[in-house]
């Protein structure tokens, strides 16, 4: 992640730790974004690199239980031997679904040679996780960044108060959001956007929502 972070921890309600656990902080009230700081091991890296070698651009966007993503993925890609990489997606749809007590999770897994969503924005979801494996990876704004006035009248280029207090995740970190829809009341969903992809720089990631 940004080192900017370390700093910011005590002006936006973000819990980050090195452990999977700290995921369930998503519930705690005073949170509202959760960040599993990992780093992608050899072994993935390896699977991941492979991937961006075979496959150019994709992008699938499937509802499933969390013991079929594995078989899925390996019938999207017959004899890649993306052992490493299949369990680890696995692995993180059935800690969503653990999380949110779902028994389908809606799963997108896209790389991309184009910025998908440029601009400042809130998900209109109630939850969102996000991982990227390649590339660039999900830029986001602390509390004391943000220009909320400008958010609600889309007023884009004056969200963000300084621009060298953007937040960003590296390739590996698990982000888990709140969004719009989140229950309780007074709840401020987490200001984020896409990190710039190109055709020389694509990212590769995952995305997971509530169904």
């Amino acid at each position: 992640m940004s080192g900017a972070l370390a700093r910011q921890e005590q002006q936006t309600p973000i819990s980050v730790s090195n452990s999977p656990l700290v995921l369930s902080d998503i519930y705690q009230p005073g949170i509202n974004f959760a960040i599993w700081d990992r780093a992608l091991g050899a072994e993935l890296k390896q699977d991941v690199d492979r991937l961006m070698l075979q496959k150019q651009l994709f992008s699938f966007r499937v509802i499933l239980r969390p013991e079929e993503v594995s078989e899925w993925l390996t019938a999207q890609w017959p004899g890649s031997h993306l052992d490493v990489f299949q369990d680890d997606v696995q692995q993180l749809v059935t800690m969503f679904a653990d999380l949110f007590d779902l028994t389908h999770v809606g799963m997108r897994l896209e790389c991309v040679d184009k910025t998908l969503c440029p601009l400042f924005h809130i998900d209109k979801v109630m939850a969102r996780m996000v991982t990227t494996y390649h590339g660039p990876a999900t830029e986001w704004l602390t509390e004391d960044n943000i220009n909320r006035q400008a958010l609600k009248l889309r007023d884009h280029d004056r969200v963000m108060r300084d621009k060298s207090l953007l937040q960003s995740a590296t390739a590996g970190n698990v982000l888990l959001f709140k969004g719009e829809e989140w229950p309780q009341e007074n709840v401020r969903g987490v200001v984020h956007r896409s990190a710039q992809a190109t055709a020389d720089n694509r990212r590769l990631l995952l995305t997971l929502d509530l169904v």
